[in-house]
């Protein structure tokens, strides 16, 4: 690699990441007024870039996409598995995630570096003689047996620790807030279910704590991640929060629980009450519950976001820190009749947080001219962190740094970006089925939810579900594959003076999609039978250009 013009630019400033799961912006109008302490230190004290999006709407690529700063077809991580998708594999390790952030903040900076939660869905599950450990957690059903072969699935073992990070503190597995692994810097580390030992939002909180602490006295700047589960199922709140927002119902969108009819949409969605109903008042109890869960587990990340900023205004590290506040996708809640998850092309799971403040941001400012995504995120903080815009331009990124927006408000970044996303199955047992491994492993994920069902096993935290109902859930299927084109500022119909929000979308199942956002925001209006064969091109050629 070759550096052009000056490495370090400005007197560096420490950075702290605070990243959440599966957090939603499309709800903001409702939910935001349930994190105070998120307004009062972040989004008052900075900006909110209100277009924030996932290029990716689930966790294992959107986070492979954070670190690197690439969409997902540039690195190869297409879904939460680990063979066929490539999730924490063997072939991930050795490519794209030696060229992470983390490895840039040290090598060309020498910024102290701290990771902390929620790294990799499939990370920690290899194991060190060749064998695969814990199936089914690895996901790996036939189709990941095909294309990767049993001996490169779950590859990245507890004592991996990626280049780059000097404090690794990292969660084997998926989001889960009692009851897991840790890798405490690549040594195992057990945890159980004591709220006060054990529950990761804290845990999360303390440990990075700790790293600041232990660099503050320091000369040099400091890179902080903190990845909480936060409010991924089964979204066990702590116990002091466990009744927060009692009698609070899901978002009453336009979309919810609506069944669309004749207008082509995609097989999964078509499909998804076959009867052409939504789901019943079983189902919505269930949606209601889990929604008031995810707000409970998040003012443990609102207690989180205060003593941050308390401490660092102790240790006198505030005013020389960025603190970006987002998520790695959203999430529906009964949208389009689907009761829960995210995987779709839709505002919903799209739409992330992102709220950031530090030296030279105005305070209490909203940004809405232009949009930032999750591949933004790498290049920002290496711009936060001091290194060169030439340097940056050089390492290849697909994102570009959002520093000169939330500064200057300078917007000359292209109108369009890619959303994409590959499929798989594992909504029902019969894909586990497939396999040869014990019977009494397959009807068990490592979540405890079993099989994509859900019912009154589903929470082993207060507060439990009161339905008695075990009812099936859909959440992905194989031909859920699609590439979309999204483009803000366009002018569509000659009097949007180009403040336009459109998006197209392809399945290689041969379904398109296509949303005038500024007028259909809830997407009940699926355009494309009103478009020409030659609009349709015109579109699809856009997509073909993106993922060159």
């Amino acid at each position: 690699m070759h550096r052009i013009g000056p490495l370090i630019t400005a007197k560096p400033a420490n950075v702290i990441l605070i990243l959440t799961d599966d957090q939603s912006d499309a709800f903001s109008s409702t939910d935001l007024q349930h994190q105070p302490k998120l307004i009062k230190h972040i989004k008052s004290q900075g900006a909110t870039i209100k277009n924030s999006f996932a290029t990716t709407p689930v966790c294992c690529p959107s986070r492979s996409s954070i670190y690197t700063g690439k969409y997902i077809h540039n690195i190869g991580v297409h879904n939460n598995r680990a063979g066929s998708g490539n999730c924490a594999s063997l072939d991930w390790q050795s490519g794209p995630e030696r060229d992470n952030v983390a490895h840039y903040l040290s090598s060309l900076l020498s910024v102290k570096t701290s990771f902390s939660g929620k790294y990799l869905n499939n990370y920690g599950f290899g194991s060190n003689d060749g064998s695969v450990f814990q199936l089914p957690q690895c996901m790996n059903i036939t189709n990941a047996r095909e294309k990767a072969g049993m001996d490169n699935t779950c590859a990245s073992t507890v004592e991996h620790v990626p280049r780059g990070w000097d404090n690794w503190q990292a969660l084997v597995g998926n989001s889960c807030y009692y009851n897991y692994t840790l890798s405490n810097n690549g040594v195992k580390e057990k945890h159980g279910d004591d709220y006060g030992k054990d529950y990761l939002i804290d845990l999360v909180k303390n440990r990075s704590l700790s790293f600041i602490e232990s660099q503050s006295s320091l000369s040099s700047p400091f890179f902080v991640t903190m990845s909480v589960p936060s409010a991924h199922e089964p979204a066990d709140p702590a116990p002091q929060y466990a009744s927060y927002g009692s009698g609070l119902k899901a978002p009453r969108t336009p979309n919810y629980n609506w069944v669309d009819e004749g207008s082509g949409r995609h097989w999964m969605v078509d499909q998804v009450n076959i009867e052409g109903k939504g789901f019943n008042e079983t189902v919505e109890s269930f949606v209601d519950l889990l929604y008031r869960r995810r707000l409970a587990t998040l003012q443990s990340v609102d207690d989180l976001i205060e003593e941050v900023v308390d401490r660092l205004a102790e240790l006198g590290e505030l005013d020389n820190t960025y603190i970006i506040y987002t998520s790695d996708n959203g999430y529906h809640l009964g949208q389009f009749g689907v009761p829960i998850d995210k995987r779709q092309p839709y505002e919903s799971d799209l739409r992330v947080p992102m709220f950031v403040r530090g030296p030279g941001i105005k305070k209490n400012v909203t940004i809405d001219n232009s949009y930032a995504l999750n591949i933004d995120l790498a290049p920002t903080i290496l711009d936060m962190s001091g290194l060169s815009q030439a340097t940056i331009s050089g390492l290849g990124f697909d994102g570009e740094s959002l520093l000169p927006l939330l500064t200057t408000g300078s917007t000359g970044r292209s109108k369009s970006f890619l959303v994409e996303y590959n499929g798989e199955n594992v909504d029902g047992c019969w894909a586990y089925l497939e396999n040869d491994f014990a019977l009494n492993h397959a009807f068990s994920l490592y979540d405890g939810i079993n099989c994509g069902l859900r019912g009154p096993e589903s929470f082993k935290t207060e507060p439990k579900w009161e339905g008695e109902e075990t009812f099936s859930t859909i959440q992905d299927s194989s031909n859920n594959t699609y590439k979309c084109v999204r483009e803000i500022g366009g002018d569509y119909y000659g009097d949007d003076g180009g403040t336009g929000d459109f998006q197209f979308c392809e399945w290689d199942s041969g379904e398109r999609e296509a949303f005038d956002l500024k007028m259909d925001y809830w997407q009940m209006n699926n355009l494309v039978k009103d478009m020409t064969e030659e609009e349709i091109e015109e579109w699809h050629q856009k997509l073909v250009a993106l993922r060159r």
